[in-house]
């Protein structure tokens, strides 16, 4: 098989669509879980951006390339949304779609007039740089203990995507923008694709992983405050018993019982 730009595009095309599927229905089984929601949501989105590129080999529209940026920023609006909630914090997704569909004008424009293919690449970098760095800030800034090989691969993953940001303004500077995937059709392949594609993808795996480490996290720190709580009402019933000095009366729940009446002696 030629490991060219189609088999490529393709190859990131499956490899994402199964990671879709794989969070939707990781999203049905744990449904308190939002993050799987936006994940599967943003890697559908980063299959259809691959599926427009592998288009645009054939039929070389400007449509399908502002489609190709256009998803592939949204995807990782998404991305970054999941991962704020995975801990907590609040998603904002609907800026997310304001500043997609800003980006989506401006670069529309942009190939629309021909402007120089440096402006584009920094157009590029200038809305899909903070995203990624964002995402890689909210995998760092986390600190929770139990999560160090998960953090890890996400952390690779998110550096390396995050740096991919500026590859296209690298290669304009280079004189080597064929080699771009979002700048044009690239000619022949490239090492940069190996690159870019086990960034995304160690991405993709340790945010999951992730998931699930603190999934399993949370339900041991439930687990042990139970239990704590347990021991602490069992105590405290010992400890009442001994003050009394005799046992407590119970039913099978923990309730005391009510003592039975006797009556005084003598003429009331």
């Amino acid at each position: 098989m030629k490991f060219d730009v189609a088999t490529f595009t393709s190859l990131w095309l499956i490899t994402f669509l199964c990671c879709a599927l794989l969070t939707t229905a990781l999203s049905r089984m744990f449904t308190r879980v939002s993050a799987f929601r936006f994940w599967a949501v943003g890697f559908y989105l980063l299959a259809a951006s691959s599926a427009c590129f592998t288009l645009h080999l054939t039929w070389r529209h400007d449509a399908l390339l502002i489609a190709t940026a256009t998803l592939a920023l949204q995807s990782r609006t998404l991305i970054w949304a999941g991962t704020r909630e995975l801990f907590g914090a609040t998603a904002p997704w609907r800026a997310g779609l304001a500043v997609t569909a800003v980006f989506c004008t401006l670069y529309a424009g942009a190939l629309i007039f021909k402007v120089p293919t440096v402006l584009r690449a920094v157009l590029l970098a200038l809305f899909f740089l903070p995203v990624r760095a964002a995402t890689l800030y909210e995998v760092c800034r986390r600190r929770r203990p139990h999560l160090g090989p998960a953090r890890l691969i996400a952390m690779i993953g998110g550096t390396i995507v995050t740096l991919n940001t500026i590859v296209p303004l690298v290669l304009v500077l280079l004189d080597r923008a064929n080699l771009s995937l979002l700048l044009g059709n690239p000619r022949t392949t490239s090492a940069l694709y190996a690159v870019v594609f086990a960034g995304d993808l160690l991405l993709a795996s340790g945010l999951i992983v992730l998931a699930f480490k603190l999934q399993i996290v949370e339900r041991d720190m439930l687990a042990t405050l139970e239990r704590g709580a347990l021991e602490r009402l069992a105590a405290n019933r010992e400890l009442r018993a001994q003050r009394d000095g005799r046992p407590v009366p119970g039913d099978p729940l923990g309730h005391d019982t009510p003592t039975p009446r006797q009556s005084l002696p003598g003429t009331v």
